[in-house]
């Protein structure tokens, strides 16, 4: 039977690394051959391009509530520069996803992402300032290499709770409430499994997320 690819996504703080290890040892704890991987923008290419502008200081400037500013390169500006960075994205993405995950899948391992194609496409449409990149041409191109035998897990908190959780290193708000437009848009395109994990207790998200393996049929014949 073809191996799967289990794939998170949702804000920083909403419990992804910490199940994406439970889930780690319990496929190991059960004899299985698994494999972590973490796919997001801006990626190669996009990457340099970012540290470019970044440097030449065209950018905006985004805080949080407690001041922590980031950068992000001031690519939604134009639409041609909008353009080139949803290209630059798809080709610097590609080889990532075949070795960190085709690669794998094809040697029988089940693949574990903390980040994937989706958080790729909600990143992209952050750069960009642009929901609506999420129904485009290039977008549709990256749903292309979703495997088939895919299960998404989409962990989610309100914003006082990831507060709480992160701290001074929290993302800002306006950051966080894009991420989760974006995020439903695409949950809801995968049939992602939404769990918010602000008033449950981490043993109670993991049995969902368990219960949601068998249910998809993952762990039926592996464990």
């Amino acid at each position: 039977m073809a191996s799967h690819l289990i794939a998170f996504f949702g804000p920083d703080g909403t419990g992804k690394s910490t199940h994406v290890e439970l889930l780690l040892n319990y496929f190991q704890s059960h004899k299985t051959k698994v494999k972590k991987v973490w796919v997001r923008s801006p990626h190669t290419l996009a990457y340099l391009l970012s540290c470019f502008f970044v440097k030449i200081g065209f950018y905006r400037i985004v805080s949080n509530p407690f001041g922590r500013k980031k950068k992000y390169p001031a690519v939604h500006i134009d639409r041609r520069l909008r353009l080139l960075w949803s290209l630059m994205e798809l080709v610097s993405v590609i080889p990532v996803i075949i070795f960190r995950v085709y690669a794998p899948l094809l040697l029988g391992y089940v693949v574990v992402a903390e980040r994937y194609v989706v958080d790729t496409l909600v990143t992209i449409a952050y750069y960009t300032n642009d929901l609506g990149f999420l129904q485009s041409l290039t977008a549709r191109l990256l749903f292309c290499f979703i495997p088939k035998k895919t299960l998404f897990i989409h962990l989610d908190s309100d914003y006082s709770t990831l507060l709480k959780r992160r701290g001074h290193t929290v993302e800002a708000y306006d950051f966080i409430e894009f991420q989760k437009m974006g995020y439903k848009i695409l949950g809801n395109l995968v049939g992602a499994t939404l769990i918010d994990t602000s008033n449950i207790t981490i043993e109670q998200t993991f049995t969902r997320i368990i219960n949601q393996l068998r249910i998809g049929r993952v762990l039926q014949s592996r464990t």
